[in-house]
């Protein structure tokens, strides 16, 4: 099994919170009982109207960069994309 990290930064009075939640409230359930104690997700409220995504460490996502917010179906193909396996 691989060990899962996901950091969600998003901007805070952009109002971005609502879609960050409800993306990390769909990996959770993706993946929260697959990793069990192997998963962290974290939320990070940041300014300046970012939205970035990391998956264990590196950027899979910017709405700068894509100019819009990310679907849960994309997090997904890039998770499965970047697991490395624990040993």
């Amino acid at each position: 099994m691989a060990k899962l990290n996901i950091r969600i930064t998003y901007c805070l009075p952009c109002g971005h919170q609502p879609h960050a939640i409800q993306l990390a409230n769909q990996l959770l359930g993706d993946y929260g009982m697959k990793f069990n104690r192997d998963m962290e997700l974290t939320l990070v409220p940041v300014d300046k109207g970012e939205f970035d995504v990391y998956v264990n460490g590196e950027k899979v996502f910017s709405r700068h960069e894509a100019q819009r917010m990310p679907t849960a179906d994309e997090l997904k193909q890039a998770i499965e994309q970047r697991l490395v396996p624990v040993g």
